[in-house]
């Protein structure tokens, strides 16, 4: 099986790459270093390439794309500005749910400011005693005349800080473990919480939050869906974000591996150019094989995705490896770049940072190899 991006997927691919590095690349370093948070304004500079709301069909304001268009995308922008990618993913992902699940009233309140980003959307899911089990859901949610009242905590939460609409999943009712677990829309002009920054390794542009809720009131018509289907939203949409971040992965390594191509042309020892050894070559040859490895699996995961195919291997192979060879590639390109590379000087060291978080995002690295062995072999090593 062959992949290779159409002529209207290169065109697509070579404008952004051109507007990125205009209108996006000369702020990256000022934000990054002074923690500086991703604007509204910045986020609405990609609405019209289609990064809010992509994926949806034209009439509900979206922009008809495949997955490998608009991933492809996705590879340009963190190969730019991972915390840019990350603040844009996260309310793409927002609307996206509401679209799938929300009434008639929610999708006319709550698409039209995320598609248009002058609302930015957070996703609660995780809890600080759980990770991996989702279905463990702590946080509760008590249906009192016409509200919920929330009372629980949420950790590790993107968007979480600056996002104005929420998608937070709570337990309705432990007796009834997973048919209890509902989706709310949480609106901080209607509910009111703590939120409370986190101080994190990388794409600091693009903050954790820990959330707190007591006694916070939902309107009642915020329920998505159905009681007992919060789970289900929730992880829906988890197999083909597996394929996006492989395409993440892809990004960040081709940042290293342009940085480093950069770095040993200039960069004189013994009287001629780095690039001239043969292991700094190795090393070179390594990271673009790699990255093109990365590239490929991505490329086959949403071929498949693009068919409508389930390709759970796929996705958990592309994400699981790309995840994982890309901590080489930054690797590489901390040590081509030599004592310069552990300083902020150059861009290599924040690339490491902002890559690292990759293996735990969208289920870690060991459950992707837990889900391609139950597939595989058809036995199941979960509880």
């Amino acid at each position: 099986m062959a992949f290779q991006l159409t002529d209207e997927q290169v065109m697509i691919k070579e404008t952004l790459a051109k507007f990125l590095e205009k209108e996006i690349a000369p702020m990256v370093e000022e934000y990054e270093r002074q923690e500086k948070p991703v604007t509204k304004e910045i986020v609405q500079k990609l609405v019209p390439f289609g990064f809010l709301g992509g994926l949806l069909p034209e009439e509900a304001g979206g922009h008809g794309l495949d997955y490998t268009t608009y991933f492809t995308m996705i590879e340009e922008l963190s190969r730019v500005w991972p915390s840019l990618r990350a603040t844009v993913g996260i309310s793409n992902s927002v609307l996206t749910h509401i679209y799938e699940y929300g009434t008639d009233e929610q999708k006319e309140k709550y698409l039209g400011p995320l598609l248009r980003g002058e609302k930015l959307g957070f996703f609660a899911l995780t809890e600080p005693d759980v990770g991996s089990d989702a279905s463990s859901v702590e946080t509760r949610a008590a249906l009192k005349d016409d509200k919920w009242i929330l009372n629980g905590t949420k950790i590790f939460i993107t968007n979480g800080m600056e996002g104005e609409i929420g998608i937070v999943i709570v337990q309705t009712d432990k007796t009834l473990g997973n048919k209890g677990i509902a989706a709310l829309l949480v609106d901080k002009e209607q509910t009111s919480f703590q939120a409370t920054k986190i101080e994190k390794m990388g794409t600091v542009s693009c903050p954790f939050a820990e959330l707190v809720f007591e006694d916070s009131e939902v309107p009642a018509n915020n329920l998505l869906g159905n009681v007992g289907e919060g789970l289900r939203q929730g992880l829906k949409f988890l197999n083909s974000a597996r394929a996006m971040v492989a395409y993440i992965a892809t990004g960040i390594s081709q940042a290293c591996l342009d940085a480093s191509v950069k770095y040993v042309k200039e960069r004189q020892q013994f009287g001629k150019p780095i690039g001239s050894f043969q292991l700094i070559q190795e090393k070179i040859s390594e990271m673009i094989t790699l990255t093109n490895a990365m590239r490929l699996l991505g490329q086959q995961a949403s071929s498949l995705l693009d068919q409508g195919k389930d390709a759970k291997v796929e996705c958990s192979m592309a994400k699981y490896f790309a995840t994982d060879r890309v901590l080489k590639v930054a690797e590489e390109a901390l040590q081509i770049h030599g004592g310069y590379g552990y300083t902020k000087e150059f861009p290599v060291e924040r690339y490491y940072r902002d890559i690292r978080y990759f293996t735990i995002a969208e289920g870690t690295n060991e459950m992707q190899k837990l889900i391609i062995g139950r597939e595989v072999l058809g036995i199941s090593a979960f509880v």
